[in-house]
């Protein structure tokens, strides 16, 4: 038995390399002839290498309505048309007709002529299933996020359109018999005691109504008419809290998503109100892009660090939920504060439907 030369061990091992690789390798003469075909391609394509060698590879691997960019791809037509290292994702097509993806890697031989092409041909299948699936999943997380910020969209404007029934209900009713009582006592008996204590009475119930009808809805909104809205909410609050107020709406965000705007406003000028100890507090309203931007300012006491969330963990509604609901939506939200010198919240709401085009 003869002594195995050092290049007869040399293309024993290319060989083993070549023929245990997990990728197709191939390797193509200047006329895009198959020189080599490994077992990967062999399992891969269906052809034995046997089969495959002599054959020009766009017809061996390539879809017939593809054979054309393979030849342009791979450099099959001259060997002047592949330059280093050629990388693209193209359809192959096995020997029994079924189709994959393929990633192809294709590079010159060195110092072989005439030239020779090895290319490296990867089956994606499973990559390419993966990128759909995670597609999917990301266009339902998608869809969910958007079904999720309708909801609670549709939540907040159910809310502040229960709030809107109830106050016509109170003053168009409840309110309207009172003030009749209280009119027929004063012309039936004026001065006598126990009618002057029932008028008292009623006057104070007439009262207590009139803010309860406040409270739940301040103003009769028109559509176009934000800032007069605004400014009835803001108003009603500042009698509350003792702070003065100033209130501008952006021409081009007011009639778009202003029941929105009016509950948001309403949550957070009323925890002004009861917290801030603010001598004043500045509302405005703008549109930017696909948003309605509501900042409300104050110069009050401010909020110690870990105050919202505690509030939010322990189930109390107010700023904290103002901003959770505006995130649910789509929206954004945001506080900024300084012990002792005030609070700023900007609430983003997106805006829906065809109003994104107005």
């Amino acid at each position: 038995m003869g002594v195995e030369s050092g290049r007869d061990q040399s293309e024993r091992l290319k060989a083993a390399l070549v023929d245990g690789a997990l990728d197709c390798m191939v390797a193509v003469d200047e006329r895009g002839r198959v020189v080599e075909f490994n077992q990967a391609a062999e399992r891969t394509f269906g052809y034995t290498a046997d089969e495959a060698i002599g054959s020009e590879l766009g017809d061996l691997i390539a879809p017939p309505d593809l054979r054309d960019e393979y030849r342009w791809e791979l450099g099959a037509a001259s060997g002047e048309d592949v330059e280093g290292d050629l990388r693209t994702e193209l359809v192959a097509m096995r020997k029994d007709g079924s189709t994959l993806p393929v990633e192809v890697a294709v590079i010159r031989v060195p110092g072989v002529a005439p030239p020779i092409f090895a290319g490296y041909i990867r089956d994606v299948t499973d990559v390419k299933r993966t990128e759909e699936r995670a597609l999917k999943q990301s266009r339902a997380i998608a869809d969910l996020a958007q079904a999720r910020g309708e909801l609670v969209s549709q939540l907040i404007l159910a809310e502040e359109r229960t709030r809107q029934r109830i106050a016509q209900v109170l003053h168009d009713d409840a309110l309207q018999l009172l003030l009749a009582a209280h009119q027929d006592l004063l012309e039936a008996a004026p001065g006598r005691e126990g009618v002057t204590r029932a008028q008292h009475a009623l006057e104070g119930t007439i009262e207590r109504l009139r803010e309860a009808v406040a409270a739940l809805h301040p103003v009769t909104h028109q559509q176009g008419d934000l800032e007069t809205a605004l400014s009835a909410v803001v108003r009603q609050q500042a009698s509350r809290g003792g702070f003065r107020y100033t209130v501008r709406v952006e021409s081009g965000a007011s009639g778009i998503e202003d029941e929105l705007v009016l509950s948001a406003t309403r949550e957070l000028v009323s925890n002004v109100a009861k917290h801030a100890q603010a001598s004043r507090c500045a509302v405005s309203v703008d549109r930017n892009g696909d948003m309605i931007e509501l900042e409300v300012a104050d110069d009050g006491v401010g909020i110690p660090a870990g105050r919202q969330e505690a509030a939010l963990r322990d189930g109390h509604i107010g700023l904290a939920s103002t901003i959770q609901r505006m995130k649910a939506m789509g929206g954004d939200g945001e506080v900024t504060s300084s012990v002792g010198r005030g609070t700023v919240v900007m609430a983003a709401i997106p805006i829906t439907g065809d109003q994104r085009d107005a």
